[in-house]
């Protein structure tokens, strides 16, 4: 990602882009030394979203801008709630995707972090596939799937992908399958 990014700023010609590796639960910059901060489809997977906010806000300059895009609700990210709710149903452990997808709990945690004007509003992310065949095959490819079904013995594996097909396959029509997605982005300042 840094790399895509270092690439990015490159060749839009932008010459005081850094990138850096960096704990985001302890961020060893300096209070008030950024502008702006966008975590992109992350902060819901850290194992402290609330104190890597308080980071995040510890580091932006006054006036600085946050801005967080996470995974609204399960129920509207069937590319991913499918197969995590059959997999939990079955006694597999799921990952923390969706544990900001509510707008309030979201604006909730990013008040308690210390920010101030924040919006938060759903942005649509549908996907389209020719069939439950590569969705499947994409799934298969996804750490976060195959993490959620390390626990469960095989049969049960099986027993998910089969529920996931099945599931899948209820909402595949003559163009393919079309999944609805959403998305939420807050944005708030310091």
């Amino acid at each position: 990602m840094l790399n895509v990014a270092t690439e990015a700023a490159r060749k839009a010609g932008l010459t005081n882009i850094e990138t850096r590796v960096v704990d985001a639960h302890n961020l060893d910059g300096e209070a008030e030394s950024f502008d702006r901060v966008i975590c992109r489809s992350g902060l819901m997977l850290f194992s402290d979203p609330p104190k890597v906010l308080r980071q995040i806000h510890r580091v932006l300059k006054r006036g600085g801008k946050f801005a967080a895009l996470v995974f609204s609700a399960e129920e509207k990210n069937p590319y991913q709630g499918i197969p995590f709710s059959i997999v939990r149903r079955l006694g597999g452990k799921t990952p923390p995707h969706f544990s900001l997808g509510d707008p309030q709990r979201l604006r909730d945690t990013s008040r308690d972090a210390g920010f101030v004007d924040i919006t938060v509003r759903p942005v649509s992310l549908p996907r389209h596939f020719s069939s439950v065949t590569e969705v499947i095959q994409g799934l298969k490819e996804t750490i976060f799937i195959r993490e959620a079904m390390a626990n469960l013995a095989d049969a049960e594996r099986e027993q998910a992908w089969f529920q996931i097909e099945q599931e899948l396959g209820r909402r595949q029509g003559s163009d393919g399958l079309a999944l609805p997605g959403e998305m939420l982005i807050a944005v708030g300042t310091k």
